[in-house]
């Protein structure tokens, strides 16, 4: 028989513990799914087993946390942290604080991401834009050089990326390059960007000197948009990869704030001469290049390895021999975006083509003031519900980009009388598509643990490639009511553009989708989701099978890809998760994605 407990102390100090089993010393409960350590006081005897003493204190210690005034203990989400803490009612003790959910802070990566990746995408932004570097007075809509470049610029950045995602990567010689890859792939980068910037100034040159619709001119502007292609599609596979290699809570603010800022320059370009242009068109390419040199060695070793492993080895540990298969979360995420993409060029292009006058170019940069400031205000909400709700709610940016893809289509409809609207909506639904593409491109890469650049390549390629086929048919279109009053069509092509993003966001990549590919976890790292899977199934005692299915379940595996991977039929697999759920105390997928989130302190 045990001795009489000894008192309760107050002043226990509760700490969050990640280890499988207890310690000697201190023992472990799930309150509510959160497993805590309570370190026992000085000269008190502990005991693990179950029912014991030390357990029943510490409930006690827990209820009288939770009776403690609001002042002191608001709630249960306010006591939490990720730092060690006293419980309510110690002495001289400061009350708990609650680190931030999202890291607001810049130091000297995070900065040079926000810069360097605004830098590239407001640059190649502002050549395919109709409003940007390339625009002309030769004929309507500023499309003699900027037409021609824009449409050969993304074939080849669609087809340079696509390759990229489907090449298998070098399998020999590469424990004999050493040294050498890395020193080659900064030189690349280098000579990448010097390119892009050359091609940028000839275009902004060419279209300053522009006095005809030639097909010299046509010609030169085309082989000029190609190397410019050749720039956006290494440069968008080597800031894919850094991004990668960020905790998305670290940069999260950083990036949506590099796709805000990328809309500044947009404002300044209206007032600018030829001179300026150019000089914007040349500096921003080497100002990404500087800002990816920072990086070092670190994105040099990381594309190296990524370049030269397989596919396999990216993702979660499966029997060996076991087919994987293809992923079918990247091709849905790659066809909804494309849908969107080519929705939002076809609108973007109608609002030129078959409107009966152009807007007014004195009124541009006020548009992108207004794009600027709706892309801050979206994002800012988003990422405050974010940071009130402490959970990674990726699917937001995909509901505002879906919300604002459709408004842009219905307004289309308006845009005879009312063209400011119209162009400034959509301009906005292009900028929440930007984010949402990189967003869930990051998302992918971590929950499905593929190679980074066969995801940005599949989606950012796939992006390229929509651009000029809504460009076409809008052309299409153009020339198919010649003979017709443009306004009449506009709502049936209003119409068709609702009926491509609703196809994409119900049937392509289903919101269902999303959300199992996205725990909304707190710590977003590979290493932070495999441990808390082996904590979780070594502290409900699953079984080594139910435990291979669970980490399967946790990535947003569903039944079908289980058996094939395990080699297990389908009843087999719905047993052991309807056995994991029971032990769990969970009933569905997402409550199990739940429980990961709340126990990651």
């Amino acid at each position: 028989m045990h001795g009489p407990a000894a008192p309760i102390h107050t002043d226990e100090v509760v700490k969050w513990d990640k280890s499988p089993s207890p310690r000697e010393g201190e023992f472990s409960i799930f309150p509510g799914r959160l497993r805590k350590k309570i370190s026992a006081p000085h000269g008190c005897t502990t005991y693990n087993g179950e029912g014991s003493q030390w357990m029943e204190r510490a409930r006690e210690a827990r209820i009288m946390a939770e009776t403690q005034s609001s002042d002191e203990v608001p709630d249960m989400e306010e006591r939490e942290g990720k730092s060690g803490r006293c419980m309510a009612g110690a002495p001289n003790v400061a009350a708990p604080t609650r680190e931030p959910f999202l890291v607001v802070t810049l130091d000297g990566a995070k900065a040079r991401l926000l810069v360097g990746l605004a830098a590239f995408v407001s640059w190649t932004n502002l050549l395919i834009c109709f409003e940007g570097l390339l625009r002309d007075t030769v004929i309507y809509g500023g499309g003699v050089v900027r037409d021609p470049f824009f449409v050969a610029a993304c074939v080849l950045a669609a087809t340079g990326l696509i390759a990229a995602a489907l090449w298998p990567g070098p399998r020999k010689r590469v424990a004999e390059e050493g040294e050498g890859r890395p020193r080659r792939w900064r030189r690349f980068l280098a000579a990448a960007a010097v390119l892009g910037a050359a091609c940028a100034v000839g275009g902004v040159a060419l279209s300053a000197l522009a006095t005809s619709n030639g097909p010299g001119m046509w010609l030169l502007a085309t082989v000029l948009g190609a190397g410019a292609g050749c720039f956006i599609a290494v440069f968008t596979l080597a800031w894919g990869s850094v991004v990668a290699v960020f905790d998305m809570r670290e940069i999260l603010v950083a990036l949506c704030a590099a796709l805000c800022v990328q809309w500044v320059p947009f404002v300044a370009v209206g007032f600018m001469g030829a001179v300026a242009k150019g000089a914007l068109a040349g500096v921003l390419p080497l100002l990404s290049w500087w800002c990816l040199r920072g990086f070092g060695d670190e994105l040099s070793e990381i594309v190296s390895a990524v370049a030269i492993r397989p596919a396999s080895t990216m993702r979660p540990t499966v029997p060996a021999g076991a087919d994987v298969g293809s992923d079918h979360v990247t091709a849905r995420l790659s066809g909804a975006l494309f849908c969107f993409a080519f929705t939002v060029e076809f609108v973007w292009t109608c609002n030129v083509v078959m409107t009966s006058e152009p807007l007014d170019e004195g009124l541009f940069w006020l548009v992108y003031v207004c794009v600027l400031g709706a892309a801050i205000l979206v994002m800012g909400v988003i990422l405050g519900l974010m940071e009130r709700w402490r959970a990674y709610r990726m699917e937001l940016f995909y509901r505002a980009a879906f919300a604002l893809a459709v408004m842009g289509s219905v307004a289309l409809p308006l845009s005879y009388h009312h063209l400011f609207f119209s162009y400034a909506v959509v301009y906005v639904a292009y900028a929440l598509i930007s984010a949402t593409m990189w967003i869930l491109a990051w998302a992918v890469v971590f929950m499905r643990k593929l190679a980074p650049r066969r995801v940005i390549g599949c989606v950012f390629g796939l992006q390229f490639l929509a651009l000029p086929c809504g460009f076409a048919a809008a052309k299409l279109m153009q020339w198919y009511a010649a003979g017709h009053i443009g306004a009449e069509l506009l709502p049936y092509v209003g119409f068709a553009a609702v009926t491509v993003l609703v196809v994409a966001y119900v049937f392509v990549l289903p919101e269902r989708t999303l959300l199992l590919l996205s725990p909304r976890l707190l710590k977003l790292s590979h290493e932070s989701l495999d441990d808390r899977c082996r904590d979780v199934a070594a502290a409900f005692g699953l079984t080594e099978r139910e435990y291979e299915i669970f980490m399967l379940l946790a990535r947003g595996r569903d039944v079908g890809y289980i058996e094939k991977t395990l080699f297990i039929s389908r009843n087999t697999v719905n047993t052991h998760r309807k056995n994991l759920y029971r032990k769990l105390g969970i009933h569905t997928q997402q409550e199990l994605l739940s429980l990961i989130e709340d126990s990651l302190s």
